[in-house]
């Protein structure tokens, strides 16, 4: 089931071409790397949108927000990274998460925009959550390896493109490429 979702396999893709989602892809650069597990991450992030539709969840969960930037600034250290530079890649993140999902469960309940999954939502504990630490691992090795580099307008609008192509919001695209843009997006 998880390399069905994370292969391309994912009910709510709207590429054109499928995404893959696969840590042995070689890309041409570090940050395609980078933004590659970022659309990983907005994808699941569908699958949590409609697991919250189907249950009628609030999408923002504050506490769970919060705890999952604890946990992941714990992985950082470890890794080298400090907090500040873990909270910086994943707060963007969690936001751009939260607007998809706002987004989506907007549109299902009006009716309007994307029509309704015919599948059953996955479990949020069980099924998505355990995805979602993949990918934010991955996502820590890889900000490690390119956190250092000095990002430009040119880096924040190939990650807004590449992200908008998987079918993702402009909104929500730019969210999520803040960490790889100039110090003025920031």
């Amino acid at each position: 089931m998880a390399a069905m979702l994370l292969m391309g396999g994912s009910l709510f893709s709207q590429s054109a071409q499928p995404f893959k989602w696969d840590q042995s892809v070689a890309l041409a650069r570090p940050e395609d790397q980078l933004v590659n597990s970022i659309v990983a991450r907005l994808l699941l992030s569908r699958e949590v949108a409609w697991s919250k539709f189907c249950s009628h969840a609030k999408v923002r969960d504050l506490a769970r927000e919060a705890k999952v930037l604890t946990d992941l600034k714990v992985e950082g250290v470890k890794i080298g990274l400090s907090p500040g530079e873990v909270v910086f890649l994943f707060k963007p993140q969690i936001v751009a998460s939260c607007r998809l999902q706002e987004e989506l469960i907007a549109g299902w309940a009006s009716g309007i925009g994307l029509p309704k999954p015919s599948t059953p939502p996955k479990n949020l504990a069980t099924d998505i959550r355990p995805l979602l630490d993949k990918v934010d691992e991955t996502l820590l090795r890889q900000w490690k390896a390119v956190s250092s580099k000095p990002f430009d307008r040119v880096d924040y609008y190939s990650a807004v493109q590449m992200i908008q192509e998987q079918g993702i919001s402009n909104d929500v695209a730019r969210i999520a490429a803040r960490p790889l843009g100039p110090r003025n997006l920031r």
